[in-house]
């Protein structure tokens, strides 16, 4: 992992505007790319903050690169280039954007993301409540079909996307257990970094992302887990929502990637419920025929880190 440099803490001057540092890893999505950030011209503030947005290409030869340099100049845009090697990943790229990185707050994207204009304005006042938060926003999934660029260059407006046909799965979760992000014991495993937020100087005091992960899977749920060994709460916000380009089953060499990268987190951290994770294999596994669909695993995987707990910790009433 590279070394990361210490910031000082945030939010001694709860008045003061925020600065909010956008890392954005891509590799070879040079068109999603750029509707992600279109959609970033438009943000509007009901809380004072400011924002630059830092691209990694994690090498991508589709022209990315040119795409970038000839954005319109209405974001503080950043980009880095980084050659293709077996150590790339977006845990990889992410540091390399946290490396660069200004802002007292770190908010995490995917290429493959449209934004709405509230968006960054949820992520900076849901951090009001204080400065060790962890705040987890929601992702819609968008049918297939192409956005409307052209349109979306000049405003957002839902009409220029393809139709949302489905919400967020961890919703469900939380209903299924009547309970929120905050009140479970496997909280750490849903903050997926396609939209999150933390003070960068709670995640450069973990050591930023484990770049020992690489390909589909994990890495996420791994930082979510130290974050939150280290006192920082986890808050989920629909608030803070991303449109997420349509997305494809998980293919088998995904799942061989999970597989490594979930071998690889139950061998750093030797703890039982990181280990239940092993419940979601049969969920993921596009070989495996299964009745049990990917929620309903979760509030199993949930039940079942509560009773690792013991006796004094209730199970969901349903």
């Amino acid at each position: 992992m590279r070394p990361l440099t210490e910031a000082p803490r945030p939010g001694a001057d709860a008045g003061r505007s925020a600065r909010i540092s956008v890392l954005i890893p891509a590799y070879n999505a040079r068109t999603t790319l750029r509707a992600c950030l279109l959609s970033l011209t438009h943000q509007t503030q009901r809380t004072p903050y400011t924002y630059e947005v830092i691209v990694v290409d994690d090498g991508s030869s589709d022209g990315t690169k040119d795409m970038v340099a000839g954005f319109p100049g209405r974001l503080d845009l950043h980009y880095a280039y980084e050659p293709r090697s077996p150590a790339s990943g977006r845990a990889r790229a992410r540091n390399i954007a946290l490396a660069t990185a200004t802002g007292d707050l770190v908010v995490t994207l995917d290429a493959d993301q449209v934004v709405a204009p509230d968006f960054l304005d949820a992520h900076v006042r849901a951090h009001a409540a204080g400065p060790a938060l962890l705040v987890v926003g929601s992702r819609l999934q968008l049918d297939e079909g192409e956005i409307d660029q052209e349109a979306l260059a000049e405003r957002f407006d839902l009409s220029s996307l393809p139709e949302v046909v489905r919400g967020d799965e961890r919703d469900r979760v939380f209903r299924a257990l009547g309970c929120g992000l905050a009140d479970m014991e496997t909280a750490w495993h849903y903050p997926w970094t396609c939209n999150v937020s933390v003070r960068r100087d709670r995640l450069i005091a973990v050591g930023g992302f484990d770049e020992s992960f690489t390909g589909w899977g994990l890495e996420d749920a791994e930082l979510g887990y130290r974050l939150v060994k280290d006192g920082v709460r986890m808050h989920y916000t629909t608030g803070a929502a991303v449109y997420h380009e349509h997305r494809l089953p998980v293919t088998a060499d995904q799942y061989r990637q999970w597989r490594r990268n979930l071998e690889y987190f139950i061998r750093k951290h030797p703890d039982p419920v990181v280990r239940l994770q092993e419940m979601f294999a049969p969920a993921i596994d596009p070989d495996t025929l299964t009745e049990e669909d990917w929620v309903d695993t979760a509030v199993r995987f949930e039940h079942a880190a509560r009773a690792l707990t013991g006796p004094d910790r209730p199970l969901p009433v349903h």
